[in-house]
């Protein structure tokens, strides 16, 4: 297990900060941050290294030349950019770029900017050797707002008939 803790900066792309995900039967808190391939070399090899040691510990209990099975990466990366992972089941504490609170009503939505610390632990489960990032504290820089529909349509009324529509 590890101890240390970081901080990433870059552009939300999934965000579930202030409502838990709900889908595929968990529920969690969680981002995915987009950031360059430059910035974030610090923090795949800091993964890596983490995944290495799991790996060192566990041909050590189990010495064997057979080949390990990883778990799938908690980053993506796509050309220049990065894409990592980070969850918690607890709710985050999100702070604005004056470092106040912002209210829990607040919506933060995919392309704001923010920062997020996190710890890297490493693991060894039945789906392989990985490492997982578990979110602390937020920081907004530039927060990207919105609103649910609160279950209305999201499409305009219709005076034409289908048929009017194919036959045009």
């Amino acid at each position: 297990m590890s101890n240390n803790k970081h901080t990433l900066y870059g552009k939300a792309k999934f965000c579930y900060l202030t409502q838990a995900d709900t889908g595929f039967g968990k529920e969690e808190y969680s981002v995915t941050l987009e950031l360059s391939k430059d910035k974030a070399q610090e923090h795949i090899g800091a993964i890596q290294k983490i995944i290495s040691r799991e790996v060192a510990e566990e041909h050590k209990a189990h010495p064997s030349t057979k080949q390990l099975t990883r778990a799938p990466l908690p980053y993506k990366i796509d050309g220049d950019m990065v894409t990592f992972k980070i969850h918690s089941k607890f709710k985050p504490t999100i702070w604005d770029r004056n470092q106040k609170k912002l209210s829990p009503d607040t919506q933060v939505w995919k392309n704001s900017t923010l920062w997020v610390s996190f710890e890297p632990r490493g693991y060894n489960k039945s789906i392989g050797i990985g490492c997982t990032l578990y979110m602390g504290d937020v920081q907004i820089d530039n927060l990207v707002e919105g609103t649910s529909l609160n279950g209305s349509c999201p499409f305009p009324k219709r005076e034409e008939e289908l048929g009017d529509i194919l036959s045009a």
